[in-house]
């Protein structure tokens, strides 16, 4: 396969926007500035939103669930199993997504409009 042929599914997109997520929250934790904060936060707001889709889809999917045929009953239950699972996981990434937000909103009001100092700076500049 050549690299212009390359074809990137919808799914693969997601991963990619979730890990650019990942890679802004990281960088911004080491080196804070006013930009990077604030794409953490859209970023952060785009996480909440997408999993409340699927969290929101994943319910549905649950509570619509029709009996099955003894002949496909066991896929049925695990993908019944699955999808509490990631109710679960919906709910949890929500939440940490949720609480990173709060604190970069905070860190960001804090000093009038200044992004703070990382903790791990203040405490090399102290000794």
């Amino acid at each position: 396969m050549a690299c212009g042929s390359a074809h990137i599914s919808k799914a693969d997109s997601l991963a990619l926007g979730f890990i650019t997520s990942g890679v802004c929250i990281v960088k911004t934790a080491k080196n804070p500035t006013r930009t990077l904060i604030m794409s953490s936060l859209g970023l952060d707001l785009l996480c909440i939103i997408v999993s409340l889709a699927a969290l929101i889809l994943t319910i549905v999917e649950l509570s619509s669930f029709r009996s099955v045929s003894y002949k496909n009953y066991g896929q049925a239950k695990l993908g019944r199993e699955v999808s509490r699972l990631l109710v679960i996981v919906y709910l949890l990434e929500m939440a940490i997504a949720l609480t990173h937000s709060i604190y970069m909103c905070g860190s960001m009001s804090r000093r009038h409009g200044t992004v703070s100092t990382p903790v791990t700076e203040e405490a090399e500049t102290t000794f």
